[in-house]
């Protein structure tokens, strides 16, 4: 797991939106989508901050942000409250857009890896159809409470890394299309309490062209594969905050 002061990003404003950028010299540049901002997700979700730091580790430039209305970024987020679906997702579409263009012209590189954590999972998937997103690769995809049925089409490189004991994805929705690669974290859950560095080191492997055998997707998690109901409006007027640090 990545501790404080292991290594140096700078702060940046895109726009309105505050991220964290860290330079590299290996192609693709990638840009990390954060989780549901209404449930507490932000650039420096646990997951986030390690995709970062593992990225960064080997070589990648990287930059993690934090959508409008969440942190330091500026406006009104679109998903302070609601049920417990993603419906439209158009602003924080943009806020990624705008992240990878700003990471592009910084980079002088051509075509960016959107990384996305759940919520992001699904921002960063309806992004790739920029033609600037040239790889992506979702992480713990939310079936549950979106449907990724877009990722049969894509025609990019596309790594999906799943938790072994994650209630919120299951993983025989998932229809990947050839070529694709699909990777199982053993012992952990959505927010990878377990398992926090192997994450870092598949992402960061596949990027670097370690390949295996395309991985079927296997029977639902453990516990059979219920999610609890996520109710983004507590009813009593306090914002909503999931823990996601282990125990």
């Amino acid at each position: 797991m990545v501790l404080s002061g292991q290594y140096l990003e700078r702060s940046v404003v895109v726009g309105e939106l505050d991220a964290l950028y860290h330079r590299g010299t290996r192609e693709p540049p990638c840009v990390i989508a954060a989780p549901h901002p209404a449930l507490g997700g932000s650039m420096l979700s646990p997951v986030v901050a390690e995709l970062a730091w593992a990225l960064t580790r080997a070589g990648h430039p990287t930059m993690r942000f934090d959508y409008r209305g969440v942190g330091a970024s500026r406006g009104v987020s679109p998903h302070v409250a609601g049920s417990g679906h993603f419906a439209d997702l158009r602003e924080e579409v943009a806020d990624l857009q705008r992240i990878c263009e700003h990471l592009l012209a910084s980079t002088q590189m051509t075509e960016v890896c959107a990384v996305g954590y759940s919520f992001g999972a699904a921002v960063a998937l309806e992004a790739a159809e920029e033609s600037r997103v040239g790889r992506l690769v979702l992480v713990a995809p939310p079936t549950q409470l979106y449907d990724f049925g877009a990722i049969s089409a894509l025609r990019k490189p596309l790594l999906i890394v799943c938790a072994h004991q994650d209630s919120y994805c299951d993983r025989r929705a998932l229809r990947p299309p050839d070529g694709a690669r699909l990777e199982i974290i053993p012992h952990s859950d959505h927010f990878f309490g377990r398992g926090l560095t192997e994450l870092g080191k598949t992402v960061a492997a596949w990027l670097r062209g370690d390949r295996s055998d395309y991985i079927a997707p296997p029977d639902a998690p453990e516990g059979g594969g219920v999610a609890p109901e996520l109710e983004l409006d507590p009813g009593d007027g306090e914002p909503l905050e999931l823990d996601t640090d282990p125990e």
